[in-house]
């Protein structure tokens, strides 16, 4: 009878327990995490009543430390601390401070997935690592769809699909979902992918990222992928602890299935801005009168606003609709990124009324007004720095530069191509050469070589010019019999007829002074999310790196926007510099911003693949 019950109540505890997302073992939901630790833990780290290293550590008015879990589970039995008895109340206890939180988010643990996973890492990073890279995660096969029941880690999944008793039925595109890790196939019908990519651990930007998907390529025609897609594994390759050359290679290996593993990441959900108002109003339409609003776009932002009612409009005569107001809404169509011609065409269509959906925000009282990390979720906050073993960046590479002077005949021309300058397809960059031909006026000097930047012909700079304005003066220049090219020696170079194509790691080992500078504009949305991470910091473990773009979230103002891409480097927000400070400095100033958000940024195009 006995063995009975402690079987029915060691099932009763196996229904109440789950695995957990954040530390990868199984506990009761509310439960405090448990983790394997690398290496014995301080003492003086230690909670007293669950005796495991602190998790969320709390103080309490009496001086003593616990997890935040455990003392709150402890006070529902007794309001009491557990050292010296005194009485708790949760009202006085308050947050640890940073320093003893950070020297808990260091400590090493192991990877629960320890039958497929040795990776040791800091107990801050483990979540993302179970969520994103861990080969031990358990997975869905594929084919989930047609009924194969396969479930088991991402390591097996590879193996699995050649056995698949699915493996040759066609099936409808199982999709990329958000927030999760998901397996596709795409059918590979020439080379190219038609996308680029950036990141890798010998780069600021730890892994491999998609930057841009080029229409009518293999994976737009597919159109699962996206921008911001983080890619862990490729036809069984893993690529979450690869270089930017390694991700690069098995991503142009050819094969004619394409089968990807890839992590999206969601929006966040949060609560409306503090100090905005979310406002419906409807107003009835009368046979010669106006609604009287006229609405206005602002030059550093996008969105709608109210700049004034008429004031014998039915708008003005209502009340309820101000100046200033931001329009989110007319009749259910979406106009957050609306213009004045779409407002006024479903205003004009409308028979009785029209019902507006506004924000509302409250003037400041300061002119920095900081707004609490609870109400403004910005950015998705990645790990800072750690003790582990890493590659450590060098971003920049010393280029030299150098003067060539050539002669040639009269008609001759330079006997190369270029490519790059402001505003060019891939974005702002200098104008590189990409062809030479061995017989011509420079390929007869072996002066140069593929990859070169060229910065002036002639004494006449060519940096910051478009494409064609540097190519026009080139052209004048080459009537001349002298040519005097001051070039910069490239970081990279191809042999062979083909012309060269920078990869992502070009351009980031270039000189500082050669970076061209863009402004983007965002405006905040109503739950005050910009929409995108961040990574880098003076204190990351891969050194002292600058903040840089880790992903674009969609739907969201950074992605509706479209300017902003994976791998772009953040200088400045607003009047603040994003040079030389810690990760969460700037995690902090980009959520304590007010309504729109000035970006100074560096964007580098990606490696096409």
């Amino acid at each position: 009878m006995m063995a009975l019950q402690a079987r029915m109540s060691m099932r009763r505890r196996i229904r109440r327990e789950a695995i957990c997302a954040a530390c990868g073992q199984f506990h009761e939901p509310g439960g405090t995490h448990l983790y394997d630790y690398h290496t014995a833990v301080d003492e003086d780290l230690m909670c007293q009543i669950c005796l495991q290293p602190l998790v969320n550590p709390i103080d309490t008015k009496c001086g003593h430390t616990f997890c935040s879990r455990c003392l709150r589970n402890y006070l529902k039995v007794q309001p009491m601390c557990t050292i010296d008895k005194s009485v708790i109340n949760l009202k006085d206890c308050q947050q640890s401070s940073i320093l003893v939180r950070r020297l808990l988010d260091k400590l090493l643990v192991v990877c629960p997935n320890v039958d497929y996973c040795e990776e040791v890492l800091p107990r801050s990073e483990l979540e993302a690592h179970l969520l994103q890279r861990c080969r031990g995660a358990v997975t869905r096969c594929i084919k989930a769809g047609l009924g194969c029941t396969f479930r088991g880690p991402r390591s097996a999944l590879q193996s699995h699909l050649w056995e698949c008793p699915y493996r040759d039925c066609e099936a409808d595109k199982n999709p990329v979902v958000d927030g999760e890790v998901s397996t596709i196939e795409i059918k590979r019908t020439c080379p190219d992918l038609g996308m680029s990519i950036v990141g890798g651990v010998d780069t600021p930007l730890p892994c491999i990222v998609i930057q841009e998907v080029f229409p009518d390529g293999v994976v737009a025609k597919d159109g699962r992928l996206l921008q911001g897609d983080q890619i862990l594994e490729v036809n069984g390759e893993d690529l979450t602890q690869v270089t930017h050359t390694q991700a690069q290679q098995a991503l142009v290996q050819f094969s004619p299935v394409f089968r990807v593993t890839v992590y999206r990441e969601k929006a966040e959900e949060s609560k409306p801005i503090e100090k905005e108002e979310i406002l419906k109003c409807t107003l009835s339409k009368s046979r010669g009168k106006q609604l009287g609003i006229k609405l206005v776009g602002k030059r550093n932002g996008p969105g709608l606003f109210i700049l004034n009612l008429v004031p014998s409009g039915q708008a003005s005569i209502d009340g309820r609709l101000k100046p200033d107001d931001r329009v989110l809404e007319i009749n259910g169509q979406d106009l957050s990124y609306g213009s004045q011609e779409q407002a006024a065409r479903i205003i004009q269509s409308s028979v009785d009324k029209v019902q507006f959906v506004i924000s509302r925000r409250s003037r400041p009282q300061t002119p920095d007004l900081i707004r609490s990390s609870s109400t403004a979720q910005d950015v998705v906050s990645e790990s800072g720095s750690s003790d582990s073993d890493v590659t450590k960046v060098v971003l920049c590479k010393k280029c030299t530069e150098r003067f060539i002077t050539v002669t040639k005949a009269p008609l001759e021309t330079l006997g190369i191509g270029v490519a790059g300058g402001l505003r060019s397809p891939r974005g702002d960059t200098p104008i590189y050469i990409t062809n030479i031909n061995p017989t011509g006026c420079l390929g007869r000097t072996r002066q140069v070589k593929k990859g070169d930047i060229l910065l002036s012909i002639n004494g006449t700079s060519l940096f910051g010019l478009s494409h064609a304005e540097a190519v026009k003066i080139l052209k004048c220049n080459a009537e001349a019999k002298s040519i005097t090219l001051r070039i910069m020696e490239g970081p990279e170079t191809c042999e062979g007829p083909e012309n060269f194509t920078p990869s992502w790691l070009y351009w980031l080992q270039l000189p500082e002074v050669y970076q061209s500078l863009k402004v983007i504009t965002l405006l905040r949305s109503p739950i005050g999310s910009l929409g995108f991470s961040v990574v880098g910091g003076c204190d990351s473990s891969q050194g002292n790196v600058p903040i840089y773009v880790k992903s674009v979230v969609l739907d969201t103002p950074a992605s509706k926007d479209g300017r902003l891409r994976c791998g772009d480097m953040l200088v400045t927000v607003n009047d603040h510099c994003l040079q030389n400070i810690t990760h969460s400095k700037a995690v902090n100033i980009l959520k304590q911003v007010e309504g729109n958000v000035t970006l100074t940024i560096v964007s580098w195009p990606g490696t096409v693949v």
